[in-house]
């Protein structure tokens, strides 16, 4: 586990980075989008601070990255159809043998039911998030598949710039180094190829680093989304991501004012809303950065709502 460190926070030729490593008690972090000469970004975000200690982990990092779009990714077929209960399987993706824990209800006997991908934050594990963030118990009683990754950790140089101590890489393309990504298209289509998913009830969802991760999934991956959850986070990479992806996919986006990511957020919020996407915007006052900030029910409850056209 690792514990609370600040790692970088660096500010030359325009580009800022700011990271911080948490554990599962969460402390809060301000990552923003940023920009730098030789891949794309949007404006300098600004740093958080350390917040009060929660059961989810917590941390995001400002960066940059390349153009939208995700590639293929590599994984077994899963021709089968999904049986209720709860397993952790192994997908192999750009290289990697990576731990996802999938939840299947009662529900899907009776037909097709959503997917939700749940991103934990920076420092968590994948069993500890689902579990205290209620999206394991929430997947039984609102009928839906749950699959939650495990992140990597990882040292993800962006720019000139490196920044150690980050599970998620909403920053850099694949051809740059992106492992992150390819692993979200093979849950995804390792997970509808079974026959027991609905495609057009697809669900990327994410907490802090997560949410970042989350947002940077639903941009690119939008045409095959129907709705982005972001917890405690906001665009990682500014107006140019948004400006490129393929449709103007719904996104849930919840954050406390006590967040240190709170500028981004509602820089994110006048984005979207100029661009018309669809948007479910919440506030929770006073709130911080750990615990979830007005929990998962709603901008979850959001999202299920929405169908791919």
């Amino acid at each position: 586990m690792r514990s609370p460190a600040i790692v970088a926070l660096v500010a030359s030729s325009g580009l800022a980075l700011a990271a911080l490593a948490g554990g599962c008690s969460g402390d809060e972090a301000g990552p923003g989008p940023a920009s730098s000469s030789d891949d794309a970004g949007g404006t300098s975000g600004t740093s958080g601070t350390s917040g009060t200690s929660g059961t989810s982990g917590a941390s995001g990092t400002s960066g940059t990255s390349g153009t939208s779009g995700t590639s293929g990714a590599s994984g077994s077929s899963g021709a089968a159809p999904l049986t209720p209960g709860k397993t952790t399987k192994t997908i192999k993706a750009a290289g990697q043998d990576r731990s996802v824990i999938v939840v299947v209800p009662a529900a899907v006997a009776s037909g097709k039911v959503p997917l939700v991908i749940a991103l934990h934050g920076n420092g968590d594990t994948h069993s500890n998030f689902i579990a205290t963030s209620t999206l394991e118990s929430l997947a039984a009683s609102k009928g839906f598949v749950l699959a939650a990754p495990q992140g990597i950790e990882q040292t993800i140089t962006v720019g000139a710039q490196t920044v150690p101590g980050v599970d998620w890489d909403p920053y850099r393309t694949v051809a740059n180094g992106n492992i992150d990504l390819p692993l979200l298209d093979a849950i995804r289509t390792e997970l509808v190829a079974s026959g027991s998913i609905d495609a057009k009830k697809l669900v990327v969802f994410g907490y802090s680093q997560g949410g970042y991760m989350s947002f940077r999934y639903g941009m690119d991956a939008s045409a095959s989304l129907a709705c982005a959850g972001v917890m405690a986070a906001a665009n990682p990479l500014g107006p140019q991501l948004t400006a490129g992806a393929p449709r103007k996919i719904s996104v849930a986006l919840q954050i406390g004012t006590n967040d240190g990511a709170i500028a981004q957020a509602r820089a994110t919020k006048t984005d979207l809303e100029a661009k018309s996407f669809p948007l479910d915007y919440r506030e929770i006052q006073g709130a911080g950065h750990v615990p979830i900030p007005g929990g998962v029910t709603q901008p979850l409850t959001y999202c299920l709502d929405q169908t791919l056209p």
